[in-house]
């Protein structure tokens, strides 16, 4: 079964860093520099963080693997907004991303993207 996922890293040798990054946007959506969503099951998973933890250094770099419930959970605006679009799927999406950026509009006193 498959299940997302968020990993981030923070890798401070550029070599590692152009490594780890190439890997990763072959296996996942970059939603940032250092910021990659993915949807796998387990035995990918696995594979997918073996071969990050092969190409990074465990003394010097961070990479962390945050589970998450699905795309819907996530909110985005702003450049890269369009990148998880057409991944929430459904009207209860919908609802819940439109009451978000009502929220925004509020806190913020500007246009959520």
């Amino acid at each position: 079964m498959k299940h997302w996922y968020l990993i981030a890293y923070d890798i401070r040798e550029p070599r590692r860093l152009r490594r780890v990054h190439y890997y990763l946007r072959k296996q996942a959506l970059a939603l940032q520099k250092s910021v990659f969503a993915i949807e796998t099951d387990a035995p990918h998973l696995e594979e997918v963080l073996a071969q990050v933890r092969d190409l990074a250094d465990s003394r010097d770099d961070d990479i962390r693997l945050y589970a998450i419930p699905g795309p819907a959970a996530l909110w985005t605006a702003g450049q890269q907004e369009h990148r998880l679009a057409g991944l929430h799927g459904g009207e209860a999406a919908a609802r819940e991303g439109s009451l978000i950026k009502r929220l925004f509009n509020g806190l913020f006193r500007r246009e959520a993207a």
